[in-house]
């Protein structure tokens, strides 16, 4: 009887030994696994990074460090390894790259723009905004707002700086308009009626409808250098008030009237990044849903080129002009340039005469 107890009892002891190491690998294994590492590529010439850097996620309660003080003389890739080790000291190594480069990139701003709000309202700065880089060391963003004023209506200059660690930086300046009120469509389309009834033919073809348009977008906005971007229906409205301002007010007040007057058309930007200026045009149809007759409009007054320059061209009348136009560095092909493939191809018949025509 006293040998079945024994054996019973040391069946029990082990039984619990078993559960004990099952329990203790149940807890460890995941919190182990969860660790989850990222291979790095630096610039040098600035703070090297540290052994968190490389962590994307790691357990509560674990901590990290380099298995030995690494030096970095050279430009290359070097092979890390990292120790994890939870509260009870128990350790995880991780293996890792670092790969030092010289780097020389700038980092890129996206989603900064002009913005625009009215007296006494607050502004998102970083709403959209953000920085990147050809390196994995942390990009610091600073704005400058100290000139802007939401109490005053009126149009303040504001500035993104983005420095990387290599110590590139990239900077954006762009202007917050302050207004004193809040621009509806329906404030625009009466502000539009008053004009369409004083300038703009009721009967005639939509060809005779447009040239009107054209003149009256372009006789009436003066050229500036700057307009709030944000909100056409803003702009349009502006150029009506102002009698100022640039590509983008006479694209949108010249939309305002062919919206207005059911005219089918469509926006055209000009490509991002090809070069620093942005440019804005309509692009509309003279004829009927079954048989459209696409042509280009531009209202804005472009240096060098006699009214009713930019009024009714074709795809081939703008490819001229742009072949010819160079920017500030030589380069050409670009003022037109946009994505033609997204929009259907325009009449190939000449109805507005220009300099660049075959």
């Amino acid at each position: 009887m006293r040998l079945v107890r024994r054996v019973f009892c040391c069946f029990l002891a082990i039984l619990t030994i078993c559960l004990c190491l099952v329990s203790c690998q149940t807890e460890e294994t995941p919190s182990a696994s969860s660790i989850s590492c990222r291979s790095l590529t630096w610039g040098v010439g600035g703070k090297l990074p540290e052994a968190k850097d490389f962590v994307e996620s790691m357990p509560d309660g674990y901590t990290v460090k380099f298995a030995e003080n690494y030096a970095f003389s050279n430009l290359g890739t070097y092979s890390l390894s990292l120790v994890f080790s939870d509260e009870r000291g128990k350790e995880t190594v991780r293996e890792v790259e670092l790969r030092l480069i010289l780097d020389e990139q700038p980092p890129s701003l996206t989603g900064v723009s002009d913005l625009s709000v009215c007296v006494g309202d607050g502004i998102s700065y970083r709403a959209g905004v953000e920085a990147k880089d050809n390196c994995d060391a942390p990009v610091t963003l600073k704005i400058d707002s100290s000139a802007v004023n939401t109490a005053a209506e009126g149009q303040y200059p504001v500035v993104y700086t983005a420095t990387d660690g290599a110590g590139n930086v990239t900077t954006v300046a762009v202007t917050v308009y302050v207004y004193l009120q809040a621009v509806t469509e329906e404030m625009l389309w009466v502000a539009i009626d008053r004009l369409i009834t004083a300038n703009i033919p009721s009967e005639g073809s939509a060809e005779k409808q447009v040239r009107a348009i054209y003149q009256y977008v372009y006789d009436s906005i003066k050229y500036t250098s700057h307009s709030d971007k944000s909100d056409w229906v803003r702009a349009a409205y502006e150029g009506i008030r102002t009698g100022q301002g640039d590509c983008y007010t006479y694209f949108a007040l010249s939309k305002a009237f062919l919206t207005r007057l059911g005219i089918e058309h469509m926006d055209v930007q000009r490509t991002k990044g090809i070069v620093t200026e942005r440019h804005y045009w309509n692009y509309v149809n003279i004829g009927t849903q079954d048989a459209p007759r696409w042509y280009h409009l531009d209202a804005c007054h472009i240096l060098g080129e006699p009214k009713p320059f930019g009024c009714l061209l074709t795809d081939a009348q703008i490819a001229a002009f742009s072949a010819q136009r160079t920017d500030s560095d030589g380069v050409s092909n670009y003022f037109y340039a946009y994505d033609s493939a997204a929009y259907p191809t325009s009449d190939t018949k000449i109805i507005t005469s220009t300099f660049y025509d075959d």
